[in-house]
């Protein structure tokens, strides 16, 4: 029984082995690929010296001359060629074999075919073309990326040939292609967050390169000529924006239309910049720096046909902000804005601040007309004052829309001061003895069955400006407050009309 069980352990141990052995190899139907990196590696363990590109590939008037042979391989470096034998057997075979296959070798001389496809990277190209935009910035762009040159080496000749003040010689070829492995990353854009905004679908390089300074692809793509590196810089919206092409005049300017170029909603989620900065010309928000500026009102507010200020258009904001119209997240769009999505059309959707930040100074005395030719709006929360905007000083025969008695209209600053309504307010508001918060125009406008002028209670007219307009004097009352009119200005109802100071 021990016998009959040892037998059976020996015949599955056999049986094991057996099953152990590789499979038979099966002769490559396909080259297995030369490799220059193992031939220097050969060569430098060797301690031999270099072998030079242009023993294998062979030159002539700067550009490669056919494929390297047997010539290349075979002699000084692996000996004689191989003879007639049929068929090609060791050591021949692994020198033949980055080339052909082992089928074809294997296959008597008579019936074979060797032949190679060229050049036989079948394991990935052992070589990088480091060739830099920065480098070649005085090669117009088309002597490199226009296959109707000719092939590469072509394109490099006329000035790589080895002339004073031009580039080094074709034959130094390991000045351009540095060793590396693989496929190597082609020059590509740079992909940025701004990916979900392109103007893909949108944009023609045909449209594009038959117009005016747009010929050139330097006028836009300037930035890559400032690198060597295969990551390029994209165009930005600010070089549409240049003179000759979306300037306005050319064609539309990138300060509208937008959707006529982003037009490409984003796949995956794209978070909205809301811009909150108010427009301020007091500093501040999003205009902070326009009191510095020195730019003129009307170079933002220029007048309408009626005389009135209009609202400033995305143009004279990109005189000085053209780089913020491309940005993800702009600075200035919340003056106007509360949204950026440029493939949606955008409105004027943030409104107003409630209060200006200018006030009018005006000479009263040198404006004599009727007071309630300029004075002639009244609302929920103001008595008699001017209508907005220049209606006033238009309608009423003073000044033309263009021309007429100093200061014009466009001369903003003569009459709009920064800051001179929260003064006034300030300083009214602040009397202690005011009457403002009580008294009401219209029930004054009459005594005794007879319009009651405003000259009548203003009689002092002399200040200079606005603000400084003298309150009518106690006296001026008295003529109404006489105890049968209206209630006497003595006794004890001084409260009626002075609420008292604020507290």
């Amino acid at each position: 029984m021990r016998r009959v069980l040892v037998v059976a352990v020996v015949m599955c141990g056999a049986l094991w082995f057996a099953r152990a052995e590789p499979p038979p190899v099966v002769p490559r139907t396909a080259p297995l690929g030369f490799d220059h990196t193992l031939h220097a590696r050969d060569v430098y363990t060797a301690a031999a010296p270099e072998i030079a590109c242009a023993r294998c590939h062979v030159m002539r008037a700067g550009a490669l001359v056919g494929k390297p042979g047997h010539a290349a391989c075979f002699g000084a470096c692996h000996g004689p060629p191989p003879t007639g034998r049929d068929p090609v057997a060791q050591p021949q075979l692994r020198l033949c074999n980055p080339c052909h296959a082992e089928t074809a070798l294997a296959t008597p001389a008579n019936k074979r075919a060797l032949a190679v496809t060229y050049p036989p990277y079948v394991v990935g190209l052992d070589f990088a073309l480091q060739i830099g935009h920065k480098a070649h910035k005085d090669v117009t762009c088309a002597k490199c990326h226009d296959k109707r040159t000719g092939p590469p080496h072509k394109r490099c000749i006329t000035c790589h040939d080895g002339a004073a003040g031009k580039g080094f010689v074709m034959t130094a070829c390991s000045t351009c292609h540095t060793p590396g492995s693989g496929q190597p990353d082609p020059p590509k854009l740079l992909r940025t967050k701004d990916t979900q905004i392109f103007v893909t679908t949108a944009f023609s390089h045909t449209k594009h390169s038959t117009r005016g300074a747009a010929r050139q692809c330097t006028t836009c793509h300037a930035t890559i000529l400032e690198t060597n590196d295969r990551r390029l810089p994209r165009p930005t919206a600010e070089t549409c924006a240049i003179s000759g092409c979306h300037d306005g005049k050319a064609s539309f300017p990138i300060t509208t239309s937008c959707t006529k170029c982003h037009k490409d909603v984003p796949t995956r989620k794209f978070e909205v910049h809301r811009p909150e900065a108010r427009f301020s010309h007091s500093g501040g928000g999003a205009g902070a720096a326009h009191e510095t500026t020195g730019l003129a009102c009307a170079a933002c507010h220029p007048l309408g046909k009626t005389g009135e200020a209009l609202v400033a258009s995305h143009a004279p904001c990109a005189t000085c902000h053209a780089k913020d119209f491309g940005l993800r997240t702009p600075t200035i769009c919340g003056a106007c804005h509360i949204g950026t999505e440029p493939w949606r059309p955008l409105v004027a959707d943030n409104l107003p601040a409630e209060t200006t930040e200018f006030g009018v100074t005006l000479q009263h005395r040198k404006h004599p007309g009727a007071c309630t030719s300029c004075h002639s709006l009244t609302t929920s929360a103001t008595e008699l004052r001017p209508p907005r905007g220049h209606r006033a000083c238009t309608t009423s025969g003073c000044h033309a829309i263009t021309g007429g008695p100093a200061p014009q209209l466009a001369d903003c600053a003569s009459c709009h001061q920064r800051g001179l309504a929260e003064q006034r307010d300030r300083t009214r508001f602040a009397a202690t003895w005011s009457v403002r918060a009580k008294f009401v125009h219209a029930p004054h406008a009459k005594s005794k069955g007879a319009e009651v002028e405003c000259i009548a209670c203003h009689t002092d007219l002399s200040s200079p400006t606005v603000l400084s307009l003298a309150v009518p004097a106690k006296i001026t009352c008295a003529p109404c407050h006489d105890g049968q009119v209206a209630f006497k200005l003595t006794g004890t109802t001084c409260t009626h009309c002075h609420p008292g100071a604020a507290p």
